[in-house]
């Protein structure tokens, strides 16, 4: 007969301990897809912005090949650019002609486009300046010798910039609930589980053990449970990303170690620290508890 109790309970403790690591899981789950669309977002803005083209338009071609080059690898070096091409007047002329479909260069003679740097910016650069970062390059492109104006998309990027500012407060209220839901969340399935030995904890405190010695293996207890939780929640996280990643090939191709970690490090963090406290808080109500509150 004792064996079979020992089984039983033991039993049902590991029961107890798989639902509160999934629950857990489930709400960290929810936590690292808000922390993963919020990371999305940020990559999406850059992604788009940088996909406009910026244009050097030059005062005159350069002389020479080497020339050239020089314009080239001098642009090229601002950390703001990733690639620059150098437009002839007459290779513009010619595209032009291929656009339109009639020959204008037969009839002027000479191509009337003026030599231009067509710059690709790097997302990286775009989603930390922004359209204000921009606006300063653009200043010091025009002081560069030669360069007569530059032309990018003003009106579509100010729109486009306007447009992810209006949803930063909506998103900040939206991150506040799905962070209370989190909270309540897993207080709630923490505390259930410390529920079930309630007279465990008020029976140590009566034979005379201290608060931090009875506090101490729940809580131990509770951030296993976080751990275990924030990794399963972490799999199905990165499960999700993998989906997505046939829908958003441009944006996440460059996702990798800084991304998943954060995801994993924020989920571990939250995960730990709400099931320690919990614990605590959980095991604390019964310090002193009346028999009538226990059952």
């Amino acid at each position: 007969m004792t064996k079979t109790r020992k089984i039983s309970r033991s039993t049902a403790h590991d029961f107890s301990a798989l639902s509160t690591s999934v629950g857990v899981a489930l709400t960290l789950a929810l936590w690292g897809a808000l922390v993963a669309g919020t990371l999305l977002v940020q990559d999406l803005r850059a992604d788009w912005m940088s996909s406009m083209r910026v244009e050097l338009i030059l005062d005159a071609p350069p002389e020479d090949l080497f020339a050239i080059e020089d314009w080239v690898q001098g642009v090229e070096a601002d950390q703001a650019v990733t690639r620059v091409v150098y437009v002839d007047p007459d290779s513009a002329a010619q595209e032009l002609e291929f656009e339109l479909g009639e020959p204008f260069m037969d009839f002027l003679g000479a191509s009337p486009l003026p030599a231009v740097l067509e710059l690709t910016l790097s997302p990286l650069w775009m989603g930390e300046q922004g359209l204000t970062g921009l606006r300063e390059k653009e200043a010091d492109w025009l002081n560069l010798d030669g360069v007569a104006k530059v032309e990018y998309p003003r009106s579509l990027l100010a729109r486009l910039d306007r447009g992810f500012q209006e949803w930063t407060y909506p998103g900040f209220v939206l991150v506040a609930v799905l962070m209370a839901i989190v909270v309540a969340q897993i207080m709630n399935v923490v505390r259930l589980s410390v529920f079930g030995r309630r007279f465990l904890i008020r029976s140590m405190e009566l034979v005379g053990a201290p608060p931090s010695r009875i506090r101490r293996p729940f809580i131990a207890e509770a951030m296993g449970y976080g751990a275990v939780g924030a990794l399963l929640a972490y799999a199905s996280v990165v499960g999700a990303l993998v989906g997505a990643r046939s829908v958003l090939p441009d944006v996440m191709s460059t996702w990798g170690v800084r991304e998943l970690g954060t995801i994993l490090v924020s989920q571990m963090a939250v995960g730990l620290v709400l099931t320690g406290l919990s614990a605590r808080w959980a095991v604390s109500r019964y310090f002193g508890a009346r028999l009538d509150k226990l059952v």
